[in-house]
């Protein structure tokens, strides 16, 4: 790897090759991405083990480092009650040799309390304490059951319990595959192992009876389809229709363990799943139960296990600070973002985010108030849900106060514990409050991330992100918004398209478009699809651009609005050029730095085949759409990316 040092500013970084494309052979009209790219694309090769790269990647890259020396700084010489509190969490979780040296031991009163169960409510209780905090994807879910504490979909004034399927330690689709036999198999050798090593005399027969019981709890789980289905997923459940839709659970004694005794309401995200494990509970026999809870205690702790307790396809890390790390970000993740913006992101760079999302929402009023593919009600609807969209930059307004978690040095799975039982706790005390619809989501600021909340109305830019390649505080006005300006602007725009139109100004679940809206807009977007479809990488490997449309609508709207902000911005005046160089040319060239990428040709065929977005060339090539960027290159007819000014594409 050569030549993969940063430079400071995103401005620089559009300076150097636009100077450097002066002399390129290659013109912007013909391909703008090599006119603007090309430079860094030589200078660059793919890192070792990666099958892409781009400045995304080196972004993530730059902000472990930074977190990794945080981290060690905490450990070694702590500066203030939280810092130490890192620190000590830190420690623990990277000294390997007293995590092996513990063994299992820490475990001890839980799994004497799984061998206690004797009766079907016992068990209740023993899974009731197994719910999980999830944030609605699914992904992460260990317990039989995870719990989402989030507004509700039809009344945004109140919190509830979203209980969302779980307790699998594959993938649902394992467990009835012909093809996963082996899987399978290699899945029951591990829990067999697992429970031999946790004392199991029966540990081969108790592995085939965890196998037995979660394919049949996977058989109840709902599609990834039905999952990610706002309308299938919004099931309000009282209290005593867990006991008559869903029987076989002692459902009291589950809620109680699960510290949810008189909750009255909650939000089924899969009733099936709800329904089938409940009914597990009375017919399987509970030793086999105990056999799963066991094996699931274990496995949910493996990482501060020793190496023998790795879990299934997850061999011990190489690395076992990087592991530490990330336990350390997944446990504390705001409090190490409390640090990380301390040292790396101002007052003075949120409140300069914070100007440039206010010219986007102007630029953005702007144009829906001039849209022609919304009817005039429609138009007001999403004004009002543009005035009522909450963004956040950087970090929480109020971060959490750790100072009531016992953080042990020394005791790694202690920490870990009670982490997750202090925010399970935090998650549960919203129930008591009015929803906060500027709820700060993304648990990790330092990470590089964005995040569309549609219910509530909320976007969130972490501090990870708004900084250079793409956001300089300090840097060119006109490469901040061709860069975050237009990326902001992207996220924004699903607000109102074809999913944003799901959920109204207060995140309500309720489309607001009428089905002339929807003919429009399908019309209006047509175009901008078969552009995309027209675009082939490879001889015989061309995009799809219907699947593409949704982020390649975002693009466009992300380009178009961030130019209106940028020159918002200005005040009326010009920008200064920078050795030649004009704003608008450093703001274009900004907005194809944003798609810099080196890729394998295998991940690029499987981006092609799987992915919604389409590969960096094609999204810089989105320029070729706004009339602002022939002026600003002097773009002319026979110019491959030249269109004659009817066949842009507008929609915003």
């Amino acid at each position: 790897m050569r030549n993969l040092r940063m430079p400071l500013t995103l401005g620089i970084l559009a300076l150097a090759a636009a100077t450097a494309s002066a002399t390129a052979p290659v013109r912007a009209g013909d391909d703008f991405d090599a006119f603007a790219n090309s430079a860094w694309a030589r200078s660059t090769t793919l890192p070792a083990g990666q099958s892409s790269y781009g400045p995304t990647a080196m972004l993530i890259a730059k902000n472990a480092e930074r977190v990794r020396n945080l981290l060690e700084s905490a450990a070694s010489t702590p500066n203030g009650a939280l810092e130490r509190k890192v620190g000590d969490f830190y420690a623990s979780a990277a000294d390997g040799q007293s995590i092996e040296a513990k063994g299992i031991a820490s475990l001890a009163s839980e799994l004497a309390a799984i061998d206690a169960i004797n009766d079907r409510r016992s068990l209740s209780a023993a899974l009731g304490r197994t719910l999980r905090l999830d944030d609605g994807t699914n992904t992460t879910t260990d317990g039989i059951f995870g719990v989402w504490v989030h507004q509700g979909f039809t009344e945004s004034d109140r919190y509830l319990p979203h209980i969302v399927q779980g307790g699998l330690g594959l993938d649902a689709d394992a467990y009835a595959d012909s093809s996963k036999a082996d899987v399978r198999a290699d899945y029951r050798a591990h829990v067999a192992q697992i429970l031999k090593l946790a004392g199991h005399a029966n540990a081969d027969a108790e592995a085939g009876d965890v196998l037995t019981l979660e394919t049949a709890i996977a058989a109840s789980h709902a599609s990834r389809a039905d999952t990610d289905d706002p309308v299938k997923t919004n099931n309000l459940w009282h209290r005593a229709d867990f006991l008559t839709q869903a029987p076989g659970m002692d459902w009291a004694a589950y809620f109680a363990a699960a510290d949810l005794p008189r909750q009255g309401d909650f939000l089924v995200w899969q009733p099936s799943a709800v329904k089938g494990t409940s009914a597990l509970v009375a017919s399987q026999p509970i030793a086999a139960w105990k056999a799963y809870l066991t094996f699931h205690l274990i496995d949910h702790y493996a990482p501060l296990l020793p190496a023998a307790f790795a879990r299934f396809d997850q061999p011990p890390p190489a690395d076992q600070q990087k592991q530490a790390i990330a336990i350390t970000n997944a446990a504390l993740g705001e409090a190490v973002g409390r640090l990380y913006v301390e040292r790396y992101f101002p007052p003075s760079a949120k409140a300069a985010a914070e100007a440039m999302a206010a010219n986007l929402c102007s630029a953005f009023r702007a144009r829906i108030a001039k849209l022609t593919w919304m009817s005039p009600q429609t138009r007001t609807r999403a004004l009002a849900k543009l005035a009522a969209l909450n963004i956040g930059l950087g970090y929480p307004d109020h971060w959490t106060d750790y100072s009531t978690l016992r953080i042990v040095r020394g005791d790694a799975l202690g920490n870990q514990q009670r982490s997750e039982q202090f925010a399970y706790a935090q998650a549960l005390a919203k129930l008591q409050r009015p929803v906060d619809p500027g709820e700060w989501s993304i648990v990790q600021p330092h990470q590089v991330g964005a995040l569309i909340n549609f219910s509530p109305n909320a976007i969130q830019f972490s501090a990870g992100i708004l900084q250079p390649p793409y956001f300089d505080p300090k840097g060119d006005t006109a490469s901040n918004y061709g860069s975050a300006g237009a990326g902001m602007a992207h996220e924004i725009s699903h607000s109102f398209d074809l999913l944003g139109n799901l959920y109204d100004a207060h995140g309500r679940l309720g489309k607001w478009w009428s089905a002339q809206d929807l003919a429009h807009y399908e019309a209006a977007t047509a175009p901008l699809a078969a552009q995309y479809t027209a675009y082939c990488p490879r001889s015989g490997l061309c995009l799809d651009g219907k699947r593409l449309l949704g982020e390649d609508v975002a693009d466009l709207a992300g380009l178009r609005v961030a130019l209106d902000a940028y020159h918002l911005s200005l005040h009326g005046r010009s920008d200064r050029k920078v050795n030649g160089v004009t704003g608008d040319q450093r703001f274009f060239i900004a907005f194809a730095h944003r798609w810099q990428m080196l890729q394998s040709e295998d991940a690029l065929r499987k981006q092609v085949a799987n992915d919604i977005h389409a590969p960096g060339p094609f999204r810089s090539a989105t320029v070729r759409n706004v009339d602002s960027w022939y002026k600003a290159f002097g773009v002319s007819r026979g110019e491959q990316l030249y269109l004659e000014p009817e066949n842009r594409i507008g929609i915003w």
